[in-house]
Order: structure tokens, then sequence, then C-alpha cells
């Protein structure tokens, strides 16, 4: 297979450069306006962001805190006008968005007898792997059968990693029917003007239009300055948001992955949705996002028998991420994924993180020492994976009337 990279519209090539940025560096990216522009406010981690997000607002407990409050009680926010999905982040947003991942009692017990991350010798060796060279446009589709499984944090997690990782350009679209919330996550503000959603693109990506590489980028959103992403449906109260149809969504997916080494999908939530469908037929890897609980796992497992999960296992496509939710969960996720694991598909865990539960825009610094490991881990399989498959992935799509 050849290893080059993706042709670029000029018909150039560009080799990939073996120098690995680091992808926990001090800034994850851009802002919600250009690309490389630096969000506003000090820096992650910094010891200005944590005497603006971890002191106690005056007047208020420690616990629960929240934003600070006026007179009557009222809750004040920054900005104007009402909050809503993919707007300008409020308060609350820019100070969940700095809760840092806490590590297991063995890895901060490690940490502080060896000064650092026990597995810091690993994540140069998997960011090398995610950084492997792919030969044409590689298209992954994150999806989950249940709601609040979380597959939009796990698509935000593999683009960030990906773009932090590697040099070439990444897109990742959100697919959701209404209200998603992809855009906060990467920070990508909607509303207008601002970055279309994947409706929005349709007209400029299908019918047999091919946009110039500077039409694509100028409707897209800049999570990085190369992370390109569409907005979340439901940022702009005057949208109607509906499902993409899942033929005009294979043919958008098709023309945009030309431009990008690797496409994101954000699956709506259900395999029998029309958009989920279309995605995993085209997708040269699938990521199922299963709910690290014991009704969450026995339902995947039983899922596993339908046509559509049974003929991505076989395509060799499919990986499963068994993501924690709940910080006491009684069961490990890694004893979930192992029991994938032992009935012959590929699990991986997802072990509970302070900063993703917080729900707000991710910044990969923040994460969690095991987190980034297991997340690294994750990326070079995505990668893995979708190198392996065919430049037309096999149709995984569920035919109506048969169980999925």
């Amino acid at each position: 297979m050849s290893t080059n990279t993706p042709p670029q519209p000029d018909g150039q090539r560009r080799p990939l450069s073996r120098t690995l940025p680091d992808p926990w560096g001090p800034d994850d990216g851009g802002g919600a306006g250009q690309p490389g522009t630096p969000a506003a406010g000090p820096r992650p981690g910094s010891p200005a962001a944590r005497r603006t997000i971890e002191q106690p607002v005056p007047g208020s407990s420690r616990r629960g805190a929240g934003a600070p409050r006026g007179r009557g009680g009222s809750r004040v926010t920054a900005g104007t006008g009402a909050g809503g999905v993919g707007e300008a982040l409020s308060y609350d947003v820019l100070r969940l968005s700095g809760v840092r991942g806490s590590d297991s009692a063995l890895a901060r017990t490690l940490g502080a007898l060896v000064g650092g991350d026990p597995d810091a010798q690993r994540l140069p060796e998997l960011a090398a792997l995610a950084q492997a060279p792919v030969a044409t446009g590689r298209r992954v589709a994150v999806f989950a059968t249940r709601g609040g499984a979380g597959a939009t944090t796990t698509a935000a997690l593999l683009a960030r990693f990906f773009s932090a990782a590697r040099p070439d350009r990444v897109a990742v679209l959100d697919a959701a029917e209404e209200h998603g919330s992809l855009g906060l996550r990467l920070g990508v503000a909607g509303g207008r003007p601002g970055p279309a959603t994947l409706a929005g693109l349709l007209p400029a990506t299908t019918g047999g239009n091919l946009p110039t590489a500077e039409e694509l980028d100028g409707l897209l959103g800049h999570a990085a300055q190369n992370l390109a992403a569409t907005a979340s449906p439901g940022a702009d109260a005057a949208d109607q948001a509906h499902e993409v149809p899942g033929s005009l969504l294979r043919e958008a997916c098709a023309t945009i992955s030309r431009y990008f080494a690797l496409t994101i999908v954000d699956c709506p939530t259900g395999i029998r949705r029309p958009a989920t469908g279309a995605a995993l037929a085209d997708a040269h890897a699938a990521v199922w996002v299963v709910p690290g609980t014991l009704s969450g796992v026995e339902d995947a497992l039983a899922r596993l028998a339908g046509p559509t999960l049974r003929g991505l296992a076989a395509s060799g496509r499919l990986l499963v991420v068994v993501a924690q939710q709940d910080r006491a969960a009684p069961v490990p996720t890694a004893v979930h994924a192992r029991r994938f694991n032992e009935l012959g598909y590929e699990a991986h865990a997802l072990g509970y993180d302070a900063h993703l539960a917080a729900g707000a825009r991710i910044r990969a610094g923040l994460l969690g020492a095991e987190r980034r490991t297991a997340l690294a881990g994750l990326a070079a399989r995505v990668l893995d994976v979708a190198n392996a498959a065919p430049a037309s992935a096999p149709s995984a799509a569920p035919r109506s009337g048969r169980r999925a």
C-alpha cells in the first residue's frame, strides 16, 4: 500500500514530518475564530488560570459554587444575551473548561515517586503510530446506540489528538439532527455569521459540486490551525434542525475527505438513523462508544447479534470504546472492555476524567495521565484500522426491516 500523503487540491504531495509536536502542549489550537487564534484568557493549567478557576466565589461554599451571583441571588454570566449551544463560552463554561482530570491513587503515587507520568515513555511511541501516513483521505465514524454514552466526547478527543500529533489537516463533522454539542466541545461557536453546519455544507459539496480548498475553508470553523469543524445544529435559534439525508451525507463526506487526511463524523445516536447508517457504510474505521455500565454493556453485547455490527466486526473496521461516565462506577471500564475482547471484539477502556465530565470545551493538556495514554492508544489503533481498509469501504448500512 502506498504511504504517500493524501493529494492536496493543488496536486502536490507533502511528506509527513517525523518531528512529533507535543500532543499535550500548552496550546491545543485556536479559539472559535480564525485558524491559530489563541483562546482568550490565561493558559489552562497556568497559575493565573488556577487562580481564576479554582478559587471559590466569595460568599459561597467551595462545593457547587457555580457562577457568581448578584443581588437577589441572580446568576451573573459573562457576555450578553441568553446562553445557548454553540454560543460564546459563558462564565460557567470557561470555569468548567479548566477542570483538570484526576489520576488514580496509584498513578498519583507513582508520579510523586518518579516525578512524572508513569506512562510518559509510551506516549511518544503511540503518537508516532498515530502519525502514520495515509494514501487517501480516511473517514472515521463515531457512533453510539445509547444517548449519553460519550460519542461526541470521543469524536472531539480523537480530532484533538490527531490534529496535535499530525502535520496534515483533520476535519470533524457534527451529523446530529438537533442541538449537537461537538462545536461546544471543540470551542467552535455557531450562529450567524459563523461556520456552517453539516446541512449548510450540502449545497457546496453535493450535486456534483466541488468547492475549492479556500471556499471549503471559509465554510468551516477552526478549532486549531489544522483542525476544521462544522458548527453544531441548533447553535442558532433560527436554524431549522433536521437530520441530513443519508445519500447526501455520503456524497458530502466523500467530497470533504478529498481535502483532509482524516475526516471524523460524529453520528446521530442509533444505527437505524439514516445518517448513521450512511456514515458507517463509507467509513474506513467505525468507533462504537458504549457506556461503562452493566446495562450499557449487556445491551451492546446483545446488539452485536445484529447484521450491521456483525458486518462491521467481520470487516475488521469496528473498534469498541467503553467510556466511564461515573467516578464511582462499581465495575472498572477495563473489566467491561475485557468482556468484549474475550468474545473476539477489539475494545478500549476510557476511564472517568473530571475534565471530560465537565462537558465544556476540551483541552487535551488537562486530561489525566491515564486518559492521555488511553486516548493515544485508541487513536493509533483507529488510524491503523482505517489504513488497512480498502479505499472504498464495504457497505455496512442497515437494511430496512431487519434487526440492526
